[in-house]
């Protein structure tokens, strides 16, 4: 072989030694797992601060120095989620399980993005594995008692929120969750004591003194259920079901003015409910102000054609102010649109048809 030659072969498999000593020093250098461990802190440090491109910038270069870096995906991917970026937020809690799955807090940010895309099978198989992994921890014990309720398994869920409760015995939401879930079970005494502890840590909110005097209106202590409703409000003064629900224990109390105040005030925030106008319209009616009242039934059933208590409350105020052939329509209308209203609205159909 001549000395050209042989020296063409040796050029070429120096060139090949050095582009393979190239690839691993590249390679090497985007794989420094303290150095990326360093850029996620310095990225959470910055979302404290709010300064939210530049702790993206941190996550993303703690990736880029180490690929299989699972808390670098995880917390981009509430990074993300802060900023309601959710399909990159998915995709960065999807690989942070894939690169960890025995990490108990990845499975309980993903179960809740899936909460709020209404996905709850998928929610619910996340948070059974964030308990698994980590079944001391009450708030993925408490977050899988909300998806429960969210399958309307009101009775799983209160289970849930009770060994929730057990495991921290301070647990604010956990109480206000399970007092939630007894409404939904109809039982108010066990919701109150609930909502009242739930007052007690958390110095008092607007929508626990809200739930709570719906639980004493349910048991007919209108007093208290009424001071409840005026709490909420002192609180929160947009708050509109305490004004929805103070209207309707001040219509049980037989007080209607006061009720026509409350859902006046109600209206202000929310014009669009035909179930205000109906309220509305009924306390009008106990007033004999029936031309009021069925002003408020028209703008119920002009918001919503199918509201058969609305066509049954008009058709009595028509009644009243001897308007029978529009009380017949009405009555009608309403057993059409909810056929149970048949038995009791029988009478009254066959009179007027007389």
């Amino acid at each position: 072989m001549k000395f050209s030659q042989i020296k063409t072969q040796f050029c070429k498999i120096f060139l090949i030694v050095f582009l393979l000593f190239l690839v691993l020093y590249v390679s090497g250098c985007n794989k420094d797992p303290q150095a990326s461990d360093e850029h996620v802190r310095m990225g959470m440090d910055l979302v404290k601060l709010g300064k939210l491109d530049d702790a993206l910038n941190e996550y993303n270069m703690a990736i880029k120095l180490n690929s299989s870096n699972s808390e670098a995906f995880y917390q981009r991917g509430n990074l993300y989620f802060s900023r309601n970026d959710l399909n990159n937020c998915k995709n960065d809690f999807d690989e942070a399980i894939e690169l960890n799955p025995k990490v108990a807090k990845y499975f309980d940010s993903r179960g809740y993005y899936y909460i709020t895309q209404n996905k709850t099978s998928e929610a619910m198989n996340d948070y059974e594995k964030a308990v698994a992994l980590d079944p001391k921890n009450a708030i993925y014990v408490n977050r899988r008692g909300y998806v429960y309720a969210l399958l309307k398994d009101y009775v799983t869920a209160s289970n849930d929120y009770t060994k929730a409760i057990q495991l921290n015995p301070k647990f604010e939401d956990a109480y206000s969750n399970r007092g939630f879930a007894y409404l939904s079970l109809d039982s108010f005494g066990k919701a109150l004591v609930d909502f009242s502890k739930a007052i007690e840590l958390s110095g008092g909110k607007s929508v626990y003194y809200n739930s709570r005097g719906y639980c004493y209106a349910n048991l007919k202590d209108y007093e208290h259920a009424l001071d409840d409703y005026n709490k909420a409000i002192e609180l929160d003064p947009k708050n509109i079901d305490a004004y929805i629900n103070r209207g309707f224990v001040n219509q049980s109390l037989y007080n209607y003015k006061e009720s026509i105040t409350d859902f006046d005030r109600a209206l202000m925030i929310d014009p669009n409910k035909s179930i205000f106008y109906n309220a509305r319209g009924y306390a009008y009616a106990n007033l004999k102000d029936y031309n009021n009242a069925i002003f408020n039934y028209n703008k119920a059933i002009e918001l919503d054609t199918n509201f058969a208590d609305a066509y049954q409350n008009r058709g009595f105020a028509y009644m009243n102010i001897s308007q029978h052939e529009q009380a017949l329509s009405d009555f009608e209308k309403a057993v059409k649109i909810n056929p149970s209203f048949g038995t009791a609205l029988k009478p009254y159909i066959e009179q007027l048809k007389k």
